[in-house]
């Protein structure tokens, strides 16, 4: 069954048909019982899926360069952020292509299922000093609480959907999560270090997480980010963040949707 879905995953076609007659309603309730569990021949780092969507991001992570580059990283990493951590596997990912699990750091999503899975990853390979958040980044919301907008697919849960988007009202279910700030966070898990590297990926928050979390940009030397185009422009993101010295050092990838962009702290 599990060779099966991996290969049924693949196929853009077949996905239109899963979709269409909802089998992957089937495919997640499977794997939820029978999750995949797999082990990266370079580094022997572990990572589990429990959802059809899980498998295909593993897939494009861990089976390809297109995603993120450890050619654009700094060389030596000890301390991250990653914030859209969804299920954990970019830091499955990166102390596979760095060979290393002596990291410190916070992950955090908005997604309680994805937080578990998360949790998962950083406990089956002694992350111990990996800390995993649920909550929401980037807003005070009222009281402490965010409303957040929980889609089918792990990968597209956000707290800003498009207007197109939200009107495919079947596909989103809407939450509660709690707010966090990312330094207050860190200075309580990780201390008063510099964070080397902080990873973005909160489809569409991302300037209203970099003009509420300044303080923690200053720790920053590194930063990937995912920018969405319905609700970001590369333009204002790259005003602002050479306003907190930060200049481009690459565009890894671009669609009509989304980028991903390597931003390094200017050397004074």
């Amino acid at each position: 069954m599990r060779n099966l879905i991996l290969r049924l995953i693949g196929s853009k076609k077949v996905r239109t048909v899963i979709k269409f007659l909802r089998l992957h309603l089937l495919g997640n309730w499977w794997l939820h019982r029978f999750p995949v569990v797999r082990t990266l021949p370079k580094s022997g780092v572990r990572y589990r899926a429990r959802r059809l969507d899980s498998l295909a991001l593993a897939s494009e992570m861990f089976e390809s360069d297109d995603v993120y580059s450890a050619s654009d990283l700094p060389a030596n990493i000890r301390t991250f952020a990653d914030l859209g951590c969804n299920v954990g596997y970019f830091t499955c990912w990166l102390c596979d292509q760095f060979k290393t699990r002596q990291v410190k750091g916070l992950m955090v999503d908005a997604n309680a299922e994805a937080v578990e899975d998360a949790r998962w990853q950083v406990a089956a390979n002694n992350l111990s000093d990996v800390h995993v958040l649920h909550g929401l980044v980037g807003t005070a919301g009222k009281d402490g609480q965010a409303t957040f907008y929980l889609h089918a697919a792990n990968m597209c849960s956000t707290a800003v959907p498009s207007d197109v988007a939200l009107r495919q009202a079947c596909t989103w279910t809407q939450v509660q999560v709690p707010c966090l700030s990312v330094e207050e966070s860190w200075r309580k898990l990780v201390g008063d270090a510099p964070c080397d590297l902080l990873k973005v990926d909160i489809e569409g928050s991302e300037m209203d997480l970099f003009r509420t979390e300044t303080a923690f940009l200053k720790r920053v030397r590194t930063i990937v980010v995912e920018w969405h185009k319905w609700q970001v422009s590369f333009a204002e993101m790259e005003q602002f963040l050479a306003g907190q010295d930060f200049s481009l050092k690459s565009i890894v990838r671009e669609d009509s949707k989304y980028g991903t962009a390597v931003f390094s702290r200017k050397i004074t």
